[in-house]
């Protein structure tokens, strides 16, 4: 079976200098340029090498604190501000309907964009349905996607820091899922891990940049945003999203002959996020009444869809790169429904 790791390769020197200068620099109208020139070309190299150093700065973040007082904190915190200020110009604008005035009208809108979206019918999960997937091919999507669910209930503790105190029985309700409804062992991240291993197990060298931006995107919405609307949007699409991505994976493991067991991470996504993204929308209710607050709304969910749209165009650009590596380099070792259907 051929590997579909994405081996990571390090940035041609060009890139190294400019990141080395991205690194140290107290200039920020020269942070400013650099981080334009990524955003310039998203997806190039230099945009690749700024997600890694800022998810870099994020890990230290999460476990290690912000390091206030320490140099460090100054360094990150320029270089994190910059990065998102920068990208923000970048972003795709759209406004919210005019004829929009009231709560309810916005949200059946705002679910109409967010079933909609690129994210839920991207073509990575054709190859799922298709059974167009090796083991190995989905070992690294497992890995790519590890990466955000084992932090996802830190972007919820953070959130909840930010906003007012009746909404943070929902956020820790839906924090009380992710932890297993008081058994530890039922855990989200606990209930990924033995997937992970069934495949082979998760390799840093796995990981594209897209995988990062997502979580470093999922920061700067509810960590670091301007008020509690941002991450209303992003984390109730992320929650509303999911079951029409993660049921199709689901379908192809049943159908490879994993057990229940194996699955139940999918399983209990597929039962539990929409409601959970109905409760995260019903919460914010009382704190978004005006047509500022839709927008903002609005804005936080499209990005963060697009975001995670964007860990999908990673790892199917990884998986078709290394089938087009394989094909040139002798036959293609091909998934067993492709064989299957050449005899």
């Amino acid at each position: 079976m051929s590997s579909t790791n994405v081996q990571y390769k390090e940035p041609t020197r060009l890139v190294a200098d400019k990141l080395g200068i991205l690194r140290t620099i107290d200039n920020v109208s020269m942070l400013e340029d650099l981080a334009h020139e990524a955003f310039q070309n998203k997806g190039g190299e230099l945009w690749r090498e700024i997600q890694r150093l800022l998810f870099t700065i994020n890990l230290r973040l999460m476990d290690s604190g912000f390091g206030l007082g320490k140099l460090r904190s100054e360094s990150d915190w320029r270089i994190r501000n910059v990065i998102e200020r920068v990208e923000q110009a970048y972003l795709p604008r759209e406004d919210v309907p005019i004829e929009l005035t009231n709560y309810d009208d916005f949200l059946t809108w705002l679910k109409g964009r967010i079933a909609l979206h690129r994210v839920n019918s991207h073509a990575l999960f054709d190859f799922f349905d298709r059974g167009d997937i090796t083991a190995e091919e989905c070992r690294y999507f497992l890995s790519n996607y590890r990466v955000n669910m084992q932090r996802f209930h830190l972007h919820v503790a953070a959130y909840s820091l930010i906003v007012p105190f009746q909404m943070r029985q929902e956020l820790y309700d839906n924090l009380y899922d992710e932890f297993g409804q008081g058994n530890f062992a039922q855990a989200h991240p606990n209930l990924f891990e033995p997937l992970m291993k069934h495949y082979g197990g998760a390799k840093e060298s796995d990981h594209n940049a897209e995988t990062y931006h997502l979580l470093n995107t999922k920061i700067s919405l509810c960590w670091f945003a301007d008020g509690l609307h941002y991450g209303l949007g992003g984390l109730g699409a992320l929650e509303l999203s999911i079951p029409a991505q993660q049921k199709r994976v689901l379908a192809y493991l049943r159908r490879r002959g994993l057990s229940e067991e194996l699955v139940k991470f999918f399983v209990v996504h597929c039962e539990l996020d929409g409601e959970h993204g109905d409760g995260w929308f019903a919460a914010g209710k009382p704190y978004t009444h005006t047509r500022r607050h839709f927008q903002k709304v609005f804005d936080g969910a499209m990005r963060m869809l697009e975001a995670r749209a964007g860990v999908y165009d990673g790892v199917l650009n990884g998986i078709i790169a290394q089938r087009a590596t394989a094909a040139a380099s002798g036959p293609a070792s091909r998934p067993l429904a492709i064989a299957q259907a050449a005899q």
